[in-house]
Parts: structure tokens; sequence; C-alpha cells
């Protein structure tokens, strides 16, 4: 348990880059059919055409990876 508890308090849609990754995530898991009967389903191989918010767990680093589309970049970002 951290300093601040064992809760996570997210705001989902903020114009920060930390409130972008968190909507991300949200759109991905509900329109990409990565919840199925309530149960969370995180690939664990990087999709070879990504698109913003598509998340994957990196075997090798043992970390989740979102996928940022900023507009003017896109990159491979741990949650």
């Amino acid at each position: 348990m951290s300093a601040y508890g064992s809760k996570v308090v997210a705001v989902l849609d903020t114009q920060s880059t930390f409130g972008v990754t968190i909507k991300s995530l949200r759109d991905a898991v509900m329109t990409r059919g990565l919840m199925t009967d309530n149960r969370l389903n995180i690939p664990t191989v990087k999709p070879t055409t990504p698109y913003d918010g598509d998340v994957y767990f990196n075997k090798n680093t043992l970390k989740l990876e979102i996928f940022i589309d900023d507009g003017n970049s896109t990159q491979w970002v741990c949650i």
C-alpha cells in the first residue's frame, strides 16, 4: 500500500496527458472487446497496427502499455 492508501482516483475526461491516457484506456476496453463476461482480457502481444488507446501486457518488462496518439506523435507508454 502506498502512502496515499489503496484507492486510485482518476479524472477520466481532462485535457492533461494523464487524463487522456486514462480516457483512452477506458475507451479501448469498451470499444475493442477487451471486456467480456465481466473479465478484462489484455493481450500479451503488441498490436502490429495499433490505434490510440490500444493496450497490451509486455511479458518481458512485466508492464502494461498503452498506445498514445497525441496528434503530433505516436508512442507506447507504460501505465
